[in-house]
């Protein structure tokens, strides 16, 4: 059955201005008066006494107020700086512009204002014979579940592809594990390959595929959970599972990288969905082009609990032990297995 988009008081589009606004353009086109602070921030002068000690970071995507002991991003600095009761008013005065008023056709393309729109219709790459190594790369190397392999394959997410490829006047012939979005049509959006090998990194995504429409797994409740790829949404469900918690009971969206683009067309398609949580990377190691420290997945985890926050969801950011939650699963399946070796091992010595 077709659902009732759920109207929302900010378009993509929209919010992807705000976060692409700094926070340093911001107070100075609100008449905020800034001086250079330490190497990485700028002070904020003529504040009442009581009140300083608020420092904007070059990179203008963040501030700390250190006489409130406050900090966050642009939409958190609008709110806090100018005393507004919500984040959506803090949104509506940076964007200029009221929550919902927006044009039919400004909703419309929000969905991939900076992507190129697909230049044609996407064609799925031809199916194996057999689907065996996929099978086997997703349940023995990454660890997911055979009975969630199962109904995905079943659900036509995810199968054996087999792609040639022709060099040097030769053809190459390649199995690739294969994820697939759909629209609510049931027709295919997006799919992305992966080499089924622990020792390849070649992961690519299919021409025109539309990352709007990401790789979903349905449920029942009125929780979603947002990863960036298909395993980690599948090695969640069977962490789930492992712990005896029914794994088709919540909703699973992975975008294919990271985004919230295929969160926020899922959120419209399902509007009895209040809850949302956050399950990016664990990028520990991560840094900026000039090598600052940059937690990638987790920085950007937060900016999007903040803006579904203001949306009106209850957020929550759920943050992998390792890099990330296959290899939360890898890790664990590594431990019961020492586990069990070693009651073996004991129920040998006491015979």
């Amino acid at each position: 059955m077709r659902r009732t988009p759920r109207p929302m008081p900010f378009t993509e589009a929209q919010l992807k201005q705000v976060f692409a606004t700094s926070i340093i353009d911001f107070a100075l086109s609100n008449g905020l008066q800034l001086e250079k602070g330490d190497r990485a921030t700028m002070h904020v002068k003529g504040l009442p006494n009581g009140c300083g000690g608020l420092y904007i970071f070059n990179h203008g995507r963040g501030y700390y107020w250190f006489s409130k002991e406050s900090k966050g991003n642009i939409i958190d600095f609008a709110k806090d700086y100018f005393e507004l009761p919500t984040k959506t008013q803090a949104i509506e005065m940076i964007l200029g512009c009221r929550a919902y008023d927006h044009s039919e056709d400004y909703a419309r393309l929000s969905f991939h204002p900076s992507e190129k729109e697909p230049k044609g219709e996407l064609i799925l790459p031809p199916k194996d014979k057999s689907f065996d190594r996929t099978i086997t790369y997703l349940t023995e190397i990454r660890g997911i579940d055979r009975e969630i392999v199962d109904a995905m394959i079943r659900d036509g997410k995810v199968y054996g592809a087999r792609t040639q490829v022709e060099k040097d006047g030769r053809v190459y012939s390649f199995h690739n594990c294969t994820f697939v979005g759909y629209d609510e049509t049931g027709k295919p959006r997006y799919c992305s390959l992966r080499a089924p090998s622990a020792n390849s990194h070649f992961r690519q995504d299919v021409e025109n595929s539309d990352k709007t429409y990401g790789f979903c797994m349905e449920g029942r409740s009125n929780r979603v959970y947002d990863f960036e790829a298909p395993i980690d949404a599948m090695s969640h469900g069977t962490l789930c599972k492992i712990y005896g918690i029914d794994w088709r009971q919540d909703h699973r969206v992975a975008e294919g990288c990271l985004s919230d683009k295929a969160l926020y067309r899922y959120l419209q398609l399902h509007p009895e969905i209040t809850e949302i949580v956050f399950c990016y990377d664990n990028d520990m190691n991560g840094v900026l082009k000039d090598g600052t420290p940059h937690n990638h997945g987790q920085i950007q985890a937060e900016i999007s609990a903040e803006t579904y926050a203001g949306l009106g969801y209850k957020t929550m950011i759920l943050t992998p032990n390792t890099k990330d939650f296959n290899k939360d699963l890898t890790e664990l399946r590594k431990t019961m297995a020492q586990t069990n070796a070693l009651q073996v091992s004991e129920d040998e010595i006491e015979r």
